[in-house]
């Protein structure tokens, strides 16, 4: 949270969800993540990203749909609303394009 307030900049959430009609998605796109430089740079020099346990979800997260009507978003640093939700039933590259591309566009507007 410290790291959020500091930079005050979008925060890219994760939420690993056992269900089983999402969770073969998140485990390759997690799995995949680490392979994109790009990513990794938007992570490190930009955003925060935060990963969640669908079971310890706070409340405020869980009101707005994190962990049910989206697993992957891109969340504002004051009060953590949605921004941008991803779609993650799809192939892992595909997904980690779009959060990418969704990441760069908000850089652009965010500076």
């Amino acid at each position: 949270m410290r790291l959020v307030q500091q930079r005050e900049r979008p925060v890219l959430l994760f939420v690993a969800d056992p269900d089983p009609l999402v969770w073969p998605f998140l485990r390759e796109i997690f799995k995949a993540m680490p392979a994109s430089a790009k990513l990794c740079e938007l992570l490190r020099d930009f955003y925060t990203p935060l990963y969640v346990e669908a079971s310890s979800l706070p409340d405020d997260l869980a009101a707005f749909g994190a962990g049910s009507r989206y697993h992957v978003a891109v969340l504002s640093p004051y009060g953590f609303t949605p921004l941008v939700w991803i779609d993650v039933l799809r192939a892992p590259d595909k997904v980690i394009a779009a959060i990418v591309d969704t990441l760069e566009r908000l850089a652009d507007a965010w500076r």
